[in-house]
């Protein structure tokens, strides 16, 4: 759930939220310390050249005074990164908080009491330090360099400054007591106005943080693009990062806003979810979360990085690419196992056999990743058989032109019917052209029922003659014709290859070079006085 974005106390996200802003600022310190060294080093040559050239004392009090600042800065160097980081970091805002004081005495030393007491140089040092402190996002370093000025500063004119003036000099307001409490008291207050900024900045900080995830991230996910829509719902790029700082790529189904107050979508959306994430195995596309976050509800799934076969076929028909056997072989046996997982393997929370039938299975619901991964998607319509042989169809639900006969006549389903929808897959393509698909959804559920299909041989000569007895096993019109399981399925497509060396590394680049289509036609598209809407960015899938 959503995190309330008013909290009125401190969200569990500011303990790491300070602990990444003190990594960050401890590596500012040490940036910022190599160069004070650089300038210590330039104050030193600067202070000698005025010292000797000029013979004004000032100038050698400026070479040691820069020879204890280098000193200090290189060790504070050294400390910081490691166990006296800490301590590095105290000595450090003292250091700074005394530096003001200091240039002021040696002023009054070089120059006179008059010239100290009216310089610019310690004012401009300590508004510099207190701006340094303040950036640093450490609330108590401004507080006590304002103070210890302020103090200090009286401290100085009292016991030694007012005394050290000329008696001219302590009639003139600039130099008498009221100006120099007012100069304290600006000390103070604007120490006082750091802190309270600096943790002003804090607090922003972590509201902003508070406000990005309650506003975008359900608390954890960060949306982006929208990659797709369905029946049910939306699929959105998305980014998961927790507060433990790692991000994950992700995405991210919303149910459609005008079904969240339907309870049967709601119901339907959440079996979605449950069936899902019963299947866990590496030709299925992995359900991750399942959640609501106000009137949202939502599905995270694991991120595929290529595109749906569906879009993959129409780019490598572009390219008159004809695949070999043993590469669709190997595709078909991935997509088998990923079945064959859901028909055997999937188990409830007893441990008992789920038996889920996807139902839908289509080029649109087979993903392919750049590194030639081939994982079954979209469990939006599939039932969990149990115990039962059959489950009564209550409605007809798939992609035309891949449902099984039983389907379109409404009649309870088995496991045969993926396995009649992975052959029509398979034999589209071998032929790179639609199987029963049609000019209209009636003519193509006509053909399902009534047209023989066609033999792969008349359009692939190059194949074998096993795979025409593959192809009449996979689509017989009656079930009973067909294989018996998922896993005799893919033994039969086993036995039609050449070798059994796995064929991901050719995948993937036949992925790569339908990309590579797509990036082309997109680029085109941009070209000016180009304004049909394409298909180009909803190829390109990432889901």
């Amino acid at each position: 759930m959503v995190d309330d974005v008013t909290p009125t106390r401190d969200s569990p996200l500011r303990a790491p939220l300070d602990e990444a802003l003190g990594d960050q600022l401890r590596e500012l310190d040490v940036a910022l310390a190599r160069a004070y060294q650089i300038l210590a080093v330039a104050g030193m040559f600067g202070g000698a050249l005025v010292g000797y050239v000029l013979a004004l004392p000032q100038g050698y009090a400026m070479v040691g005074l820069s020879a204890l600042g280098l000193a200090w800065f290189r060790v504070q160097e050294r400390w910081l990164p490691g166990p006296r980081g800490a301590l590095a970091q105290r000595i450090g805002v003292a250091f700074e908080a005394a530096m003001p004081p200091i240039f002021l005495v040696a002023v009054g030393l070089t120059q006179g009491a008059e010239y100290a007491l009216g310089s610019f140089v310690s004012p401009m040092l300590y508004a510099c330090v207190l701006l340094a402190s303040t950036a640093r996002l450490r609330p108590v370093a401004p507080l006590v360099i304002g103070a210890s000025s302020g103090v200090a500063f009286l401290a100085i004119y009292f016991l030694w400054l007012r005394g050290a003036l000329s008696p001219e000099s302590t009639e003139l307001p600039l130099f008498r007591p009221p100006m120099q409490i007012s100069r304290s008291i600006a000390f103070l207050t604007g120490g006082a106005l750091a802190f309270l900024v600096t943790k002003a900045l804090r607090r922003a900080i972590g509201r902003a943080e508070r406000k990005v995830r309650a506003d975008d991230l359900f608390g954890k996910y960060r949306l982006g693009v929208r990659i797709g829509a369905g029946g049910m719902g939306a699929v959105h790029e998305a980014i998961y990062c927790p507060e433990g700082g790692f991000e994950r790529r992700v995405a991210i189904k919303l149910l459609h806003p005008h079904l969240a107050d339907q309870k049967s979508f709601v119901v339907a959306f959440r079996a979605e979810a449950e069936l899902s994430a019963r299947l866990v195995h590496p030709n299925i596309v992995q359900t991750l979360d399942f959640g609501r976050a106000g009137d949202a509800y939502f599905l995270v799934l694991e991120h595929v990085r290529g595109l749906t076969m569906a879009a993959w076929m129409r780019r490598l028909a572009t390219r008159k690419i004809k695949l070999r056997p043993d590469v669709v072989a190997w595709i078909g046996e991935e997509i088998l196992a990923g079945l064959e997982y859901a028909h055997a393997g999937a188990r409830d929370t007893n441990g008992q056999p789920l038996r889920i039938v996807h139902r839908d299975l289509c080029p649109a619901n087979v993903l392919l990743s750049i590194n030639g991964d081939v994982k079954v998607s979209d469990f939006g319509v599939a039932k969990a058989l149990g115990d039962a042989s059959l489950v009564e169809a209550t409605s007809i639900a798939g992609h035309a032109g891949y449902m099984a006969p039983e389907q379109l006549a409404a009649e309870p389903l088995d496991e045969r019917c993926d396995l009649f929808a992975a052959g029509v897959v398979l034999w589209e393509l071998f032929a790179g052209e639609p199987l029963f698909r049609r000019g209209s959804e009636a003519a193509t559920l006509l053909a399902v029922v009534e047209a023989s299909p066609r033999s792969i041989r008349s359009i692939r000569p190059d194949l074998a003659e096993g795979w025409d007895g593959f192809f009449s096993t996979a689509l017989a019109r009656h079930r009973a014709e067909r294989f018996g399981s998922a896993a005799e399925m893919r033994a039969a497509l086993g036995a039609l290859r050449t070798d059994a060396r796995p064929r991901r590394e050719e995948v993937a680049e036949l992925v790569e070079l339908a990309l590579s289509v797509i990036d082309d036609e997109h680029g085109a598209a941009k070209q000016p006085g180009h304004t049909e809407k394409t298909e180009v960015d909803r190829a390109r899938v990432y889901l």
